[in-house]
């Protein structure tokens, strides 16, 4: 499933670094949690594998730090990737303020 455009929208997007928008109004809020939306961690783990263009063949160590929580405006998470080996992205996740939210290393 593609979450771009239900999930969240692309701002910027360049080489090893993407910019989106998280949409408040998904239906992914809805049920997860009613009345508490959080963003559910495997989404953050597809968006990455969205923005990169990768399919996931085996996750390594994927640590979720703080909850990212959508806000009306629309929640900012920058993406920051590299590949320090073949077939292998590390991956973090930040809030607008820099706040490292999420880290992965991906079997891709």
């Amino acid at each position: 499933m593609m979450l771009e455009g239900l999930l969240y929208k692309v701002l910027e997007k360049g080489e090893g670094f993407a910019r989106i928008q998280l949409l408040p109004e998904s239906p992914i809020y809805a049920s997860h949690f009613p009345g508490f939306p959080v963003t559910p961690g495997v989404t953050l783990v597809q968006m990455g594998l969205e923005l990169m263009g990768k399919k996931l063949l085996s996750s390594k160590d994927i640590k979720f730090i703080v909850p990212v929580l959508p806000s009306k405006e629309g929640t900012i998470l920058r993406y920051e990737w590299s590949y320090p080996e073949e077939a292998r992205a590390d991956v973090s996740v930040f809030l607008a303020d820099g706040t490292l939210c999420a880290k992965m290393s991906l079997g891709v």
